[in-house]
């Protein structure tokens, strides 16, 4: 099977609900890619940033050093920092054209991905120096040749983070932007939802065929989008970033070509939003809220039949049974353990 081919069946698991399911025989636990080398960062060493945040603004910096909002800036998004030590963000602008045909054109796909921030992975957090910063350590990203580490001064002024990409010479003095975020409070989580917080990698997915009640095959696993997160907050917020494991071509120029954005909008799945757990149903399920999602059509509710085994979480939509065959599949999740250094 060629490597874009096993992309887009990988694609489907994911996106169709309809495909997926927790029927199937008991989780697994699988075995976590390494973190790298690192010197050692603790939870309190991550304090200052902890939390979840809902995106405010952008400011731009005058020619007289005034900070002023970013005229006709109009996007929602969110970013959040475990104690764990990872971190994810999805920002997108409001009011983005649908895609009048399914797939996309390449132009169409251009304009959906213009203005869209999406990556994931650890972050480490320099509160000690004269301006403090925090690195994101970029494990994944909707561009696909993005700057791995990101720099960004930090300041934290009541329930507001300000974060300020630093220039590419000189200090936070030479920077003339940044991003206002305010901090969420935490929601109340059930006993159950509780146990969905943290930051969970992707170790495989698979699908299977069932007839009179009984598995009759069942696919391999499919480990094309392993790496990948699902981030549960608890502030009652979630995140998923989907991304294959290969195959992704960087921008040629510093913004994408109607093709490279369709290939990099292809290969990079995910939304935002808020989640709602039914552990009282039978069998339970939880109801992802989308907010926002790289395709810029309404956002819709993702329910997820679950299943949680020690520190992995099974999910899947609910079965489709035709010609009295049910078909399904399922992700899953591992939760992350807290990273004890940074990744080189």
């Amino acid at each position: 099977m060629s490597s874009l081919r096993g992309v887009l069946i990988v694609a489907a698991v994911a996106c169709l609900p309809t495909v997926l399911s927790v029927r199937a025989a008991g989780v697994p636990v699988g075995t976590r890619p390494a973190a790298g080398e690192a010197s050692v960062q603790t939870g309190r060493d991550h304090e200052p940033l902890v939390g979840t945040y809902k995106l405010v603004t952008t400011e731009v910096k005058d020619q007289d050093g005034t900070w002023r909002p970013t005229p006709n800036y109009d996007s929602i998004g969110y970013i959040t920092y475990s104690d764990s030590g990872y971190m994810g963000v999805h920002v997108m602008p409001k009011n983005r054209a649908p895609f009048a045909d399914n797939p996309p054109t390449p132009e169409a796909a251009q304009a959906a991905l213009r203005g869209y921030t999406a990556y994931y992975g650890p972050y480490t957090v320099h509160a000690d120096e004269s301006e403090p910063f925090v690195v994101h350590h970029r494990v994944g990203q909707i561009n696909p040749g993005g700057q791995v580490d990101a720099k960004r001064f930090f300041d934290v002024i009541g329930n507001q983070l300000i974060l300020t990409p630093a220039p590419a010479s000189g200090g936070k003095a030479q920077a003339t932007r940044h991003v206002v975020w305010e901090r969420l409070p935490d929601a109340p989580l059930s006993a159950e939802a509780k146990k969905f917080v943290g930051f969970r990698e992707l170790l495989y997915t698979d699908r299977y065929t069932e007839r009179d009640g009984r598995v009759v095959t069942h696919g391999q696993k499919n480990e094309g989008r392993g790496g990948s997160y699902i981030i549960y907050t608890p502030t009652g917020h979630m995140m998923v970033h989907l991304m294959a494991r290969e195959g992704r071509t960087p921008y040629a120029g510093a913004a994408p070509t109607p093709e490279e954005a369709l290939a990099a909008y292809r290969s990079y799945g995910g939304y935002f939003g808020r989640f709602t757990v039914y552990e009282d149903d039978n069998p339970p399920y939880v109801v992802h809220n989308q907010e926002g999602r790289p395709n810029p059509g309404p956002p819709t509710d993702a329910e997820r039949l679950y299943l949680l085994s020690g520190d992995v979480l099974r999910l899947g939509g609910r079965p489709r049974t035709t010609n009295g065959e049910t078909r399904g599949g399922h992700l899953y999740w591992e939760l992350l353990p807290p990273l004890t250094g940074r990744p080189e």
